[in-house]
């Protein structure tokens, strides 16, 4: 936006990745950059790729699934605030994630069990809600499963649940420094996470096996 009024697509200046808009891929992507070989993602991005925080490669076979987090109109604020107020409580009681119909027959998840959701950087644990609403998607001639994740929930309040933030990558992009955290790579397993949650060797070590084998079987199915 200028003093003008109006919106431009050529930025002659403020714009640190400008002038003109352009297609990067998410920091971490199961597909390459068609309209830019060369240039993956957002050069100018700051990535703060250190340990704890550390990316999955291109099309990383450990994390094979699309990520993508939001909020929920029951928790229209950061969480902390709705999830102590009894009746929107009630209405979305526990963490839950996404996953379409497709992946949960693929990985022998039903509808209501736990599932673990990993990521280089974390693990949690969700209750599965398979649903038509997530469609696999067809990029480059293969199949690119996706899978969402709330983020309202956490360690105190009426009802409590894993921290979906704990998977996300620190990150700014160039202009306004915000992470992240709508596109991202994760696996999926049936089965709750292994109680040392934040234990980064044990990530490793589910993540190095391409599959969370080490998941915690879920007895309520």
């Amino acid at each position: 936006m200028h003093p003008d009024g109006f919106g431009w697509i050529w930025v002659a200046s403020g714009l640190k990745d400008g002038p003109l808009p352009t297609q990067y891929e998410p920091l971490e992507t199961p597909v390459k950059n068609s309209m830019y070989p060369s240039h993956l993602n957002n050069p100018a991005a700051d990535k703060k790729d250190r340990a704890g925080n550390r990316y999955a490669k291109l099309a990383d076979p450990a994390y094979p699934y699309v990520l993508t987090t939001y909020r929920l109109t029951e928790h229209h604020t950061a969480g902390g605030m709705s999830r102590y107020l009894s009746h929107l409580a009630e209405l979305q009681p526990e963490l839950f994630c996404e996953l379409s119909t497709e992946l949960a027959a693929e990985l022998g998840v039903v509808h209501g069990a736990y599932v673990t959701v990993s990521t280089p950087r974390g693990v949690i644990e969700a209750r599965a809600q398979v649903t038509t609403r997530m469609k696999p998607l067809q990029v480059n001639g293969r199949t690119v499963h996706q899978v969402g994740l709330p983020y309202h929930w956490g360690y105190k309040g009426l009802v409590k649940g894993d921290v979906v933030n704990d998977l996300v990558a620190i990150s700014e992009e160039p202009n306004v420094r915000i992470m992240e955290a709508k596109a991202l790579l994760c696996n999926v397993a049936p089965g709750r996470r292994p109680r040392a949650r934040h234990d980064s060797a044990k990530a490793d070590k589910l993540g190095d096996r391409g599959s969370l084998t080490a998941a915690i079987p879920d007895s309520s199915r």
